[in-house]
């Protein structure tokens, strides 16, 4: 039983970061734009370079294969996206809310995948 609940917990961990990496390769142009108005630089690099976060961590964590390891890329990954993409701190009102909210729902997902770490690594000793 705990195999299979090990496997439902990776999987909907996973689903998130594997749904957006394809979506951001499908709709590639708006993937760049999103991170242009970011604010960052060398939008296609960092649009990239996200789509191959989420899609190899996002792999690694649903098959099992060094879970641990993608689970600690989507977490690195999710906390910076989470800093520079949901700046609550810089709103008001109900925009301050929603990206608080999205903050704390991203915060959430971060302490999954540092569990999901943890425990792949517990039962490879």
């Amino acid at each position: 039983m705990i195999g299979y609940g090990f496997l439902i917990a990776r999987l909907c961990l996973a689903a998130v970061f594997l749904y957006s990496g394809v979506d951001k390769l499908w709709h590639w142009r708006s993937s760049i734009a999103e991170v242009r108005e970011d604010g960052l630089p060398w939008p296609v690099a960092f649009a990239g370079a996200t789509v191959c976060t989420q899609l190899v961590g996002g792999s690694l964590v649903a098959t099992g294969f060094l879970a641990w390891l993608g689970a600690l890329l989507l977490a690195g990954f999710t906390v910076t996206a989470t800093v520079v993409g949901h700046r609550f701190w810089l709103r008001r009102g109900a925009d301050r809310r929603h990206e608080l909210t999205t903050s704390l729902e991203h915060l959430a997902i971060v302490g999954g995948l540092l569990l999901l770490s943890v425990l792949d690594l517990s039962t490879r000793l």
